[in-house]
């Protein structure tokens, strides 16, 4: 790789397949029917054991089940390839082939495509992915690369340097991203996303804690074997800026310490691995059987390790999100829920390693630190450890609260109970000398059915509550 000089070259570019990824939240009331649906609008369930959807959903490309299998830790296989559509603590993957000729049309660029398959990923804490699977023509110019991942990954244009686009499919014109997704390719999935109010509306099922309405792209080039890749291109690549973009802050000192952090060289100047908290790229100049294996690699082994700590970051910032938005002192049900939320990710969810190979802790270690997955995860378990301490307090000073109130009922009840109108209350009711009662045999029998009405209604209470919040714990993580 070139150090970046005043004449660049532009990489020819024999094929490019990209993916995005949107993030968005699932309806609590009605998540239970979204797999049913999903399978009733044709998508297939994507397991492991299924051989025949290896080369499905990836066009020319084929992904090898067996090895993908291999490449994760057997704790992580659980997670990512449940076996079944109905194991709602795994990660399940509802696949749909399409094939769809379309185009993009712009001031900047005129692009026709292929959607050749889309992905709805429901995971636990009813985080829901969606990931589109697009080709692109042979043979064209990198910058239009970069330009068409930068335009797509933009679901409604809200700032003004944000272009507008117009999409075709199937006879139809769309003036958005958002609603050519919403409308033509997912039309049953916007009943079961959860609308949030505190949420700009143009943020179709944005998170409230998310960075913005864009999509996460991964993108793999195949240049030629002529070509000279520059730390300026690969800069352009991570940035997903377009080759005349921001012409004076090309710093050669700035670039080459971007690179250093942003791009994994492991295989000299074939093959390099770009990241940035926009896109994760797999760039070479490999022929054969090698630039097939990385094809492969990109839509199976590459695709679930980004997936995956992305899917982490999300979680960690919304329980992040869901702390500020708790009053410790009233919320005391809240407070509860996401304690456990976060015990249940930091146990059963969460795991910092995601493969033994070499290149896989390389790789994805550097992707680790450019998400932020472990300072974030440093400050959820940080949060933890207040709400125990907060939440002991609130417990400690209700509990006292509690004791002194039955104990004023229990001494009053006792003294006035068992001394004045215990013998009364044998048998039969005493209507007739209840007329009698002086002041201080009311306030036993005051004190007594009060009593007892109260560890009634406690009773109920707790018992109602418990099966509330079990039922909440659920929907909330599953």
């Amino acid at each position: 790789m070139r150090k970046t000089s005043i004449s660049e070259s532009i990489p020819e570019v024999k094929r490019s397949k990209l993916q995005f990824l949107f993030p968005f939240m699932l309806n609590e009331q009605i998540i239970g029917g979204f797999t049913e649906k999903l399978l009733e609008e044709g998508f297939q369930f994507f397991t492991l054991r299924n051989t025949k959807q290896q080369n499905e959903y990836y066009g020319d490309d084929k992904v090898f089940h067996r090895k993908l299998e291999k490449y994760f830790l057997p704790n992580i296989e659980p997670l990512l390839f449940p076996k079944s559509y109905t194991a709602r603590e795994g990660i399940r993957r509802f696949s749909l082939k399409l094939n769809l000729d379309c185009t993009l049309d712009s001031t900047k660029l005129n692009m026709p495509f292929v959607v050749e398959s889309i992905d709805i990923l429901v995971c636990p804490f009813r985080i829901g992915l969606m990931n589109l699977r697009i080709s692109l023509p042979e043979s064209i110019a990198y910058s239009d690369v970069i330009a068409f991942a930068d335009l797509f990954r933009v679901l409604e244009p809200i700032t003004e340097d944000e272009e507008e686009v117009v999409l075709g499919c199937r006879n139809h014109q769309y003036h958005a991203v958002k609603e050519f997704v919403f409308k033509e390719l997912l039309r049953p999935m916007e009943d079961y996303v959860e609308d949030n109010p505190d949420t700009d509306p143009s943020y179709f099922g944005s998170l409230p804690f998310f960075m913005d309405e864009r999509m996460y792209v991964l993108s793999y080039i195949h240049i030629s074997e002529g070509s000279d890749l520059t730390q300026l291109n690969l800069f352009q690549l991570a940035e997903l800026e377009s080759c005349n973009q921001h012409e004076g802050d090309k710093h050669p000192n700035y670039i080459e310490r971007y690179c250093k952090e942003h791009v994994y060289e492991r295989w000299g100047d074939q093959t390099y691995i770009v990241m940035s908290d926009y896109q994760f790229s797999c760039i070479t100049k490999e022929t054969g059987d090698i630039e097939k294996q990385l094809a492969s690699n990109f839509y199976g082994e590459f695709f679930y390790s980004v997936f995956l700590y992305y899917y982490y970051k999300i979680v960690l910032l919304m329980l992040s999100y869901n702390h500020s938005t708790i009053d410790i002192e009233k919320d005391k049900s809240k407070t509860e829920l996401l304690i456990f939320m976060i015990t249940q990710f930091s146990a059963k969810y969460y795991m910092p390693e995601v493969n033994s190979t070499t290149t896989g802790k390389e790789i994805f270690g550097r992707l680790q630190k450019i998400f932020r997955v472990e300072t974030l995860y440093q400050e959820v378990k940080e949060t933890l450890s207040f709400l125990y301490q907060s939440q002991d307090t609130l417990s400690g000073k209700s509990t006292n609260y509690l004791l002194q109130i039955l104990t004023i009922y229990s001494t009053i009840s006792g003294l006035f109970g068992m001394n004045l109108i215990i013998e009364d209350w044998r048998g039969k009711i005493p209507l007739d000398k209840m007329n009698h009662y002086s002041i201080f045999e009311w306030i036993a029998i005051l004190v007594t059915t009060t009593g007892v009405s109260i560890s009634l209604i406690l009773g109920v209470v707790f018992i109602k509550n418990w099966l509330k919040e079990r039922k909440s714990r659920k929907n909330k993580i599953l």
